[in-house]
């Protein structure tokens, strides 16, 4: 979820014109605690053209599915912490495909981001990234989503009261990237066959599986 502020930060306009668009019903939001919240997927056709596209031709690259992002992150098991702070350290220290060098300005950019809105899905499942994609310069770290599974349930203090025993670390590398994955990742999580697997700690190559079958009959996963 958005806060106006980072609405506007993500769509280059002002708050101002955040709030004309609301009202508008050009974008929709909901009322937490007597602020403005966003589901991020709402933005994703609303990304200026500038950021979508340069003006010079290139061949279309397929974008990776869930599947592909989260095999790319890898599945991790038994992660420990007791506290939000210390769950998130845990997470970032266990991201092996970005370099030791570079996990404590991750780990800033995803407490950060924490900090400033919850990223709770619900059922118990997270999905803490950074504030912006921070990964674009670094050829060395692919996008990907890392999947993790905590030793015990931690309180992050979501409104639903739920505490997180599963996150997904998302990590990409563009916006455009990032907005669809959020989305689509969010997607597959209301499908109840993947929350009854995802409880049930599954074996890695078995949730692979039905990610991709998922984004296949739900998704309707097609290249491109």
């Amino acid at each position: 979820m958005m806060s106006i502020q980072e609405v506007a930060r993500e769509l280059r306009v002002s708050e101002k014109t955040v709030r004309r668009m609301l009202w508008r019903g050009e974008l929709k939001g909901i009322r937490v605690g007597g602020q403005w919240r966003f589901p991020i997927e709402n933005l994703a056709d609303l990304l200026p053209s500038g950021m979508r596209a340069s003006s010079v031709p290139v061949e279309p690259v397929r974008a990776a599915s869930i599947q592909e992002l989260v095999e790319a992150g890898g599945i991790h098991y038994r992660i420990n912490g007791d506290t939000p702070h210390g769950v998130l350290q845990e997470i970032v220290n266990e991201t092996s495909c970005v370099p030791a060098s570079v996990r404590p300005a991750l780990f800033k950019a995803v407490w950060e981001r924490e900090s400033l809105c919850s990223t709770g899905i619900g059922n118990g499942i997270a999905a803490p990234h950074p504030v912006v994609p921070m990964w674009a310069p670094r050829a060395d770290i692919p996008s990907c989503i890392g999947l993790f599974f905590l030793e015990r349930p931690v309180d992050f203090g979501y409104v639903d009261g739920e505490k997180v025993s599963i996150l997904f670390l998302l990590l990409l590398k563009t916006h455009k990237e990032h907005l669809r994955a959020l989305a689509r990742l969010s997607r597959l999580l209301r499908e109840d066959s993947l929350l009854t697997l995802l409880h049930a700690v599954p074996l890695r190559a078995r949730l692979l599986d039905e990610l991709g079958r998922l984004e296949k009959e739900v998704l309707r996963e097609a290249p491109g």
